[in-house]
């Protein structure tokens, strides 16, 4: 175990001088101008519309075919299930049904009666044009000399830059 303790420091410390990664090779630029640079977005939201609209329906004049319907259901349901254990569920299922049945009986013998009813819809989309940083054009001072780079973010007053030890400066 104490030997993995060892191993691995010595072999991120060979592959980081592999590849000349060290922190030693980045020193700090000093930044002399971020200036924003722009992409137009379109953005499209779904436009709902809604409106009024009158719908007909028919109505029953009273709830006396839906009590009717259910007593009468309920009677059936209980006699069509005497005898057995489940007597009271053959009821309700009985009174149930008999209730729905009696209620169509009442709207079509009732009245027509008009509401409103609000509907909504999709119709098309609603398009904006918006505008957003898109990156940043960097130029900085190293040595004397000006650089410039495109960065996806403002680097701040100062910024790391890699010195490649290699290259003669």
């Amino acid at each position: 175990m104490k030997s993995l303790f060892i191993v691995v420091p010595v072999l991120l410390l060979t592959a980081c001088s592999n590849h000349n990664y060290s922190r030693k090779n980045y020193v700090q630029a000093t930044v002399t101008s971020a200036v924003p640079f722009y992409k137009t977005v379109e953005i499209r939201k779904p436009k709902e519309v809604c409106e009024e609209r009158q719908v007909v329906k028919r109505e029953a004049d009273s709830a006396a075919p839906t009590i009717v319907g259910a007593i009468i259901g309920g009677a059936l349901g209980s006699a069509v299930a005497s005898g057995r254990s489940n007597k009271n569920v053959g009821m309700v299922a009985g009174a149930v049904i008999g209730g729905a049945i009696g209620n169509d009986v009442g709207k079509q013998n009732g009245s027509e009666v008009v509401h409103l009813e609000t509907v909504c819809y999709r119709a098309g989309d609603e398009i904006s044009y918006e505008s957003v940083i898109d990156g940043y054009q960097v130029t900085y001072q190293l040595n004397g000399r000006e650089y410039t780079v495109v960065m996806d973010r403002d680097p701040g007053p100062q910024m790391p830059v890699y010195v490649d030890p290699s290259i003669n400066r």
